[in-house]
């Protein structure tokens, strides 16, 4: 039974990542991408914000709450006008 649990767990690592983490990854996501979307700046850090942007959404599918979390802070700090 046990390896069951732990097969599923493998097999959907959306399962694994913790639902509070998960959230917060969602609703950080929404925050970000609104700022974003009113971002004056260069095109070059806007493209940068954009980037991590995608890459939060594609951490998140695949469960690595942490990863897109991390994505969304480099995200954040660009948006603030750091490096």
């Amino acid at each position: 039974m046990r390896f069951i649990a732990l097969s599923l767990i493998l097999a959907c690592p959306a399962l694994a990542a913790p639902p509070d983490e998960a959230a917060t990854c969602t609703t950080r996501h929404a925050e970000v991408a609104r700022q974003a979307a009113t971002f004056n700046g260069d095109s070059r850090t806007k493209r940068l914000i954009d980037a991590d942007l995608k890459r939060a959404l594609r951490e998140q599918a695949e469960g690595d709450s942490d990863e897109c979390i991390e994505a969304l802070d480099h995200a954040t700090k660009l948006l603030a006008g750091g490096t």
